[in-house]
């Protein structure tokens, strides 16, 4: 497992955010009222079950609240930096959420239920059923995410196809084409990886060259070419200067210029693309 490899965008999308925060609170409210845990029922034998359920739901609610901070935090930290982080740190900041949740539990077991049991076992049983808790909805949602993001894909795909009479892609070789997401996590353009020749960026707009029948078309997107970078750097694509990407399939030569070097695109009408200081070494290790 790569954990240096970015998290998919749909993990941190705010919609998706909201559905795990909402969906993990049903499930928490569940699992403690079914399950007892924490010795709830040790210390409370004499509470009624309405009034259990009450005070489990303000559990849930401390719990979520955490949780909560927690997404929205990841969230405008994933919008206004990295756009998305790699797994690494996501599972590092999923296991911050059980840490704190763990011992906001056990202060308040001991605090208002006068727990006479150690802090630290206390904080061991706080941990493993707080870890039950989210580990088992985070999961299951990630699965969840994983498979509506593929089939978000294939009906725009599809839809493209539909409306355009133009065969994007055989779902078979689904594995070749680049999907290119706004910034809003929107499909926007799916192309053949043969086929896309370089991107150029300016702001927040990209614009996608490619090859359509023997002359180049383009496509403008609302989205940064650092996020482009992020996402499909390391495979075909390579970062040459702080304003194109380009294929490296498509480039024909490298050429020695006054200030540098530019590499020479196969296309048409002969590209030349300089090479910044910062990205020649980058650029040259994919060729030996």
């Amino acid at each position: 497992m790569d954990l240096n490899r970015n998290i998919k965008r749909y993990l941190v999308e705010k919609r998706n955010l909201v559905k795990v925060v909402v969906l993990t609170a049903l499930f928490s409210l569940f699992f403690i009222n079914v399950f007892e845990p924490y010795n709830s029922r040790d210390w409370l034998k004499d509470m009624s079950d309405m009034k259990y359920f009450l005070l489990s739901s303000l559990l849930v609610l401390i719990g979520m609240g955490i949780v909560a901070v927690s997404r929205v935090v990841m969230y405008y930290y994933c919008k206004k930096g990295r756009q998305t982080m790699p797994l690494w740190q996501y599972i590092a900041w999923v296991a911050g959420e059980i840490v704190v949740i763990s011992f906001a539990f056990t202060l308040l077991e001991i605090v208002c239920f006068d727990d006479v049991r150690p802090f630290g076992k206390i904080l061991r049983r706080s941990f493993d059923n707080t870890s039950l808790i989210l580990l088992l909805p985070y999961s299951v949602l990630w699965l969840y995410l994983s498979w509506s993001d593929k089939d978000r894909r294939l009906k725009a795909i599809e839809e493209y196809r539909r409306t355009t009479g133009v065969s994007v892609v055989a779902p078979e070789n689904l594995q070749e084409m680049i999907n290119i997401h706004d910034q809003k996590g929107d499909l926007k353009l799916s192309v053949k990886a043969s086929d896309l020749v370089y991107i150029k960026g300016a702001d927040n707009y990209v614009t996608i060259h490619y090859m359509d029948g023997e002359k180049l078309g383009q496509s403008t997107i609302r989205v940064t070419l650092k996020t482009i970078e992020q996402q499909h750097g390391g495979g075909v694509l390579v970062r040459c200067n702080k304003s194109y990407v380009v294929n490296k399939g498509h480039i024909k030569l490298f050429e020695k210029a006054r200030n540098g070097f530019v590499v020479r695109l196969d296309t048409p009408t002969p590209i030349s693309i300089p090479i910044s200081e910062s990205y020649v070494k980058d650029v040259f290790e994919l060729f030996g």
